[in-house]
């Protein structure tokens, strides 16, 4: 009787392994097709400006574009490219290991003990790495700064409300994106360690797929709302030479070697069609030394 129970339990988890890898292959598909369906609804939630009192994100938006459309620029640009650089090679590299992942969970041939330590080392230094040195700088340095900047007491109080939302908002979503990328590395744990359950890998390959993609995607979202917001808000009221020493201080923050492997991101990012373009290129050229750039290849 244990025997046939043993027997029965068996058929029962191989039947439920099955029907996780078929959906997840489905789910993989979709992904490979460019169904960003999901992602996208999400994406459009979290660019979102309204904020959890209910203030209207339409009132949040005009009430900032009147400010940026009355008041001259201090700056004749926004110096601080770097932070934008860095989120946007994050957006890239997280897309990047959502696709490698699929490769990587196609098949039994592709899933080689190698590849799957590629996947590992991939994902520790798009999430221990690239994610980590971004939200460490935003954290110590850059958002007080930004927050000390833009809700200033020159400012009237409905546009300081307006863009104490937007950051409020830009904040919830960057600790959304700390949680999608500590479930990532727990899934990468569970996905290539030998003695973890099949069932248990199956259901983390969908999840580390689904996960990278919502990492990028989120991302993506919040630097849109920099770009609209933040950073013109910046070139109203910080002059450029402030906004030059500020950029020193976040690079002395970073230090030196590690301040050059995230310029490799940044120039890969900045010249990658999918993300770049021409107007970023230019900036690039502008705003790294020429030193800095041509040191690049060394560097990688």
């Amino acid at each position: 009787i244990m025997r046939n129970l043993i027997q029965f339990i068996a058929i029962i988890q191989l039947l439920y392994a099955v029907q996780a890898t078929e959906n997840w292959l489905s789910n993989a598909k979709q992904l490979v097709a460019g169904n960003r369906i999901q992602s996208s609804t999400t994406s459009n939630e979290e660019t979102s400006l309204v904020e959890e009192d209910g203030t209207d994100a339409d009132l949040v938006e005009s009430t900032i574009q009147r400010f940026l459309s009355s008041h001259p620029s201090k700056a004749d640009k926004f110096y601080v490219q770097g932070w934008r650089w860095h989120t946007l090679s994050l957006i890239r590299d997280s897309r990047r290991l959502e696709k490698y992942a699929i490769v990587v969970f196609q098949d039994a041939t592709s899933c080689t003990r190698d590849n799957l330590d590629s996947l590992q080392k991939a994902a520790e230094h798009v999430i221990n790495f690239n994610l980590k040195g971004l939200q460490r700088i935003e954290n110590d340095v850059f958002f007080p700064w930004l927050r000390e900047k833009l809700i200033n007491k020159d400012m009237d109080s409905t546009t300081k409300k307006a863009f104490q939302i937007v950051m409020d908002g830009v904040d919830r979503d960057r600790k959304q994106v700390e949680e999608i990328a500590l479930s990532i590395m727990l899934e990468i744990k569970v996905a290539t360690d030998p003695k973890s359950d099949a069932i248990a890998v199956e259901i983390a390959k969908t999840d580390i797929i689904r996960n990278s993609d919502l990492l990028s995607s989120m991302t993506a979202s919040i630097m849109n709302r920099e770009d609209r917001f933040l950073v013109p808000g910046v070139m109203r009221v910080v002059p450029s030479k402030e906004q030059k020493s500020f950029n020193n201080k976040v690079l002395r923050n970073l230090g030196m070697f590690e301040s050059r492997k995230h310029l490799i991101g940044m120039y890969d990012a900045v010249h990658d069609s999918m993300y770049g373009n021409e107007e970023e290129q230019l900036l690039f050229v502008e705003q790294i030394p020429s030193v800095a750039r041509l040191m690049i290849g060394r560097w990688r």
